[in-house]
């Protein structure tokens, strides 16, 4: 082997050091953001959301799907407009429904005008029965003192499990839901504009969370 050869043969050795030292880098790389992703608990919408965008999947995630069909819902519905909002966070999608339509004042008795409502998300939430649905009850923070109810924990505690007895004899299973109340704790984040008694509203709410 001549002088020449062995020298290019080293050099082209050298060149691909870099090469190693790159795959080197990029393993360190992928092993911290697992370790990253290990460490936080993600919900199964969370974990849809990110494997759809690292895939480049333009199929829309199974919660994606619902929130379109819910809005679809409410943009054909007037008596809806303004009183079911859909949010999505790291806990899934949640089907938010103003007080208003579902209940009279200090009442957890479901009026008769929000039946079909709630029998419309009822098969929309029929379409993914592996997934969990949880009913929360939230309030304003004025305090309640009647004889049917003491504190505002009670009123949202018996108001999500009302809505939660109208999801079930709508034909949701019952195995996959569960209420909590939130009373007065849990309060949306307002806007400079609103004024007090709008604020107080649209915190008398009940979620209808799809995880």
């Amino acid at each position: 082997m001549s002088f020449d050869t062995r020298e290019l043969q080293e050099e082209s050795q050298q060149d691909e050091l870099w090469l190693i030292s790159y795959a080197d880098m990029l393993t360190l790389l992928i092993g911290f953001f697992v370790l990253i992703i290990a460490s936080v608990p993600l919900g199964r919408a969370r974990f849809e959301r990110i494997a759809a965008a690292l895939t480049g999947s333009k199929q829309a995630a199974p919660l994606e799907d619902l929130r379109e069909k819910v809005d679809a819902l409410v943009a054909r519905s007037p008596e809806l407009k303004d009183r079911v909002v859909t949010r999505d966070d790291a806990e899934g999608l949640g089907i938010e429904f103003r007080d208003a339509l579902l209940f009279d004042s200090g009442s957890a008795r479901l009026r008769e005008e929000a039946q079909p409502a709630i029998g419309e998300i009822a098969r929309l939430i029929g379409a993914l029965p592996a997934r969990p649905v949880t009913i929360e009850g939230h309030t304003d923070e004025v305090p309640i003192n009647t004889a049917s109810f003491h504190s505002n924990w009670e009123l949202s505690s018996q108001r999500a499990i009302n809505v939660l007895q109208a999801l079930q004899g709508a034909g949701v299973a019952r195995e996959r839901m569960s209420a909590r109340a939130y009373a007065d704790t849990r309060p949306l984040a307002g806007s400079a504009q609103q004024q007090l008694e709008q604020r107080r509203a649209s915190n008398r709410r009940v979620v209808i969370r799809v995880e």
